[in-house]
């Protein structure tokens, strides 16, 4: 009376092969990235670009005296401190170093605390081998900010080029 009770049907066959996790995730590591890209590619294409052509304009180039004279305009058209700040390069840039540094001090009336127009003037008077007036430029400048190290490094040079070093 002891019979085997079986929980499997005896007419069922097993499948030839058996689903486990591994089976699972494999498939859906190689199903997720290829319907992914499907979905990408079945995207509308962003439109093509377009071209513009690119107008180049030649500009004259800038001589010393058009600096000058563009300088010039500045200064009539809107007199203080930079343009005659930027009339003072204009003429040093030109080699006219003297024009340079009565711009520079005409530049002083509209900012008198100006380390960097007591500077730019000891540079004109260096370039004139004026050492006593690049000197004391240059200790004015020093005056008005203790800390300006071009003004310290034109105080030495032209003490330097004044003792003939």
């Amino acid at each position: 009376m002891t019979e085997k009770i079986s929980a499997k049907p005896e007419n069922l066959t097993e499948p030839s092969f058996k689903l486990n996790y591994a089976t699972v995730i494999l498939v859906l590591v190689i199903l997720i990235p290829l319907v992914y890209t499907i979905a990408v590619n079945l995207q509308s294409a962003a439109p093509a670009p377009v071209i513009t052509p690119v107008t180049i304009t030649v500009q004259t180039p800038v001589t010393a005296g058009n600096a000058i004279e563009n300088a010039l305009k500045a200064v009539v058209d809107r007199p203080d401190f930079a343009s005659y700040t930027n009339l003072g390069i204009a003429y040093y840039g030109a080699g006219k170093y003297e024009d340079a540094v009565k711009a520079w001090q005409k530049s002083l009336e509209y900012n008198p605390k100006s380390e960097l127009a007591y500077n730019n003037i000891a540079a004109g008077y260096g370039a004139l081998s004026n050492w006593d007036e690049e000197i004391n430029a240059c200790k004015k400048a020093l005056e008005i900010n203790p800390n300006f190290d071009l003004a310290k490094r034109n105080l030495a040079w032209a003490t330097g080029k004044k003792a003939g070093k």
